[in-house]
C-alpha cells in the first residue's frame, strides 16, 4: 500500500482510481446509464438516475466531475435554470485538481456555451467554444464513455457553428465526429451530423446529389434510432 502511494503520488492520480470496488463500478454503471440518456434527450431519466447516486458514493475525482456536468444538464434542459447550470459547470472549470484537456473540462466549456446560447449571446458562447475547440484533439478517446461525451461535444459545436453561418469550422468539427463514429464504430451520433452537415451544403449552394445523399443517410440512421424528431425535421427541410 506504501507503495501504491508513492506511485499515485508520482503520477498525480487518486489510489480510488485504480482500485476499483463494487461501489465504484455501480456508480459508474449509473453515470453511463445517465449519460446514454443524454443522447435520446431523456433528462427526466437523468433526473432519476442521479437520484440514486448519493454524493458521499463518488470516490473518484473523474465520477464527481461526470456527475458535476450531469446536473448542470440537468438544471439547463429540465429545471431551466441557467444559474444553476453555470454553478455547476463552473464547479468543473475552477477545480484545482482539473486538467485542461480532460474530456470534464470540455463538456463544462460546453455547457457554458448552451447557456449562453439558450440566452441568445453568441459572443460568450463562441467564446467558450473556442477555447473547447484548442483542445479537442488532445483527448484521447479510451472507452465507451468518452467517445460519446466527445461526439456530444462536437455535435453541439458543429450545431452552433452551423446556425453562425461559419460553415468551414462547423464542417470540421462534423466530419472529424463522422470521422470517430466510423473508427469507434458508434451509430448514435451519426444522422445528427449528417443532418447540420446538409444543411450547411444546401446553404452554401453546393452540390445537390451531395446534399440528398447526406439527407438519405440522416433518414437511415434516424430510423435505426427510432428518432422520430429528426425524421420530422427531414420531411421540413425536404419540403
Amino acid at each position: 500500500m506504501k507503495i501504491l502511494n508513492s506511485l499515485c503520488a508520482r503520477m498525480d492520480i487518486n489510489l480510488s482510481d485504480i482500485m476499483l470496488t463494487s461501489q465504484n463500478n455501480d456508480v459508474a454503471t449509473k453515470l453511463f446509464e445517465a449519460e446514454f440518456a443524454t443522447i435520446q434527450y431523456d433528462f427526466p431519466k437523468v433526473a432519476r438516475i442521479l437520484s440514486k447516486i448519493s454524493p458521499n458514493q463518488l470516490l473518484r475525482q473523474k465520477d464527481v466531475y461526470h456527475y458535476y456536468y450531469l446536473r448542470g444538464l440537468i438544471a439547463l434542459e429540465l429545471d431551466h435554470d441557467e444559474t444553476d447550470a453555470l454553478y455547476y459547470f463552473n464547479s468543473i472549470l475552477n477545480s484545482e485538481k482539473i486538467k485542461t484537456n480532460s474530456i470534464y473540462y470540455l463538456l463544462a466549456l460546453k455547457g457554458c456555451s448552451q447557456v449562453y446560447e439558450l440566452q441568445n449571446d453568441s459572443e460568450k458562447a463562441d467564446h467558450y467554444y473556442q477555447n473547447l475547440i484548442k483542445r479537442i484533439k488532445d483527448v484521447e478517446v479510451n472507452d465507451r464513455t468518452v467517445t460519446l461525451q466527445l461526439l456530444s461535444i462536437l455535435c453541439q459545436s458543429g450545431e452552433f457553428y452551423g446556425r453562425e453561418q461559419k460553415y468551414d469550422l462547423s464542417d470540421d468539427l462534423l466530419k472529424y465526429g463522422y470521422q470517430i463514429c466510423s473508427d469507434k464504430h458508434v451509430i448514435y451520433f451519426i444522422a445528427r451530423i449528417l443532418f447540420r452537415l446538409a444543411l450547411n451544403n444546401k446553404a452554401q449552394n453546393k452540390d445537390p446529389q451531395l446534399t440528398a445523399q447526406y439527407l438519405q443517410d440522416t433518414a437511415a440512421f434516424a430510423r435505426l434510432n427510432k428518432n422520430r424528431v429528426l425524421l420530422d425535421k427531414i420531411q421540413q427541410f425536404e419540403n
